[in-house]
C-alpha cells in the first residue's frame, strides 16, 4: 500500500508539474504574440500572463517582459521570460521538495510590421 500510495502521488504531483509548465509555455506565447502585433503594452503583459498561469502557480511566478528595439519594428524582439521553482509549480509538493529544479518557459517573436495599404 505505501509504494502505491507514493506511485498515486507522483504521478499526481508530477503531472500537476507537466500541467503548470504547459500553462506557462501556452502563456508566455499568447502574451507575446499579444505584444508582437501591438495590442499589449510590456507593463499590461505582466498580467496579462499569469491569468494563463493555474491558481497556485500565480503568485510565485516571475515574469519579464522585453524588447530588444521597441522604436524598429524590423528589428524588434518580444521577448517573454517565465520562471517558477518546481515545488511551487504543483499543489503538493512533496517529491519536489528532493530536486530543486526550476521550470522555465522563454518565448521570442518578432515584431510584426504595420499593415499599410
Amino acid at each position: 500500500m505505501p509504494l502505491f500510495a507514493s506511485m498515486l502521488f507522483g504521478t499526481i504531483e508530477y503531472g500537476s508539474v507537466i500541467y503548470s509548465y504547459s500553462a506557462m509555455q501556452f502563456g508566455a506565447n499568447r502574451v507575446a504574440r499579444t505584444v508582437a502585433v501591438n495590442r499589449m503594452s510590456n507593463a499590461q503583459a505582466q498580467t496579462a500572463v499569469r491569468n494563463y498561469l493555474p491558481g497556485w502557480v500565480r503568485d510565485d511566478v516571475t515574469v519579464a517582459v522585453s524588447q530588444t528595439a521597441p522604436t524598429d519594428a524590423n528589428t524588434n524582439l518580444v521577448r517573454v521570460q517565465l520562471s517558477v521553482p518546481a515545488q511551487q509549480a504543483t499543489p503538493l509538493a512533496i517529491l519536489t521538495r528532493m530536486m530543486p529544479w526550476q521550470l522555465t518557459a522563454n518565448v521570442a517573436m518578432k515584431q510584426e510590421l504595420p499593415y499599410v495599404d
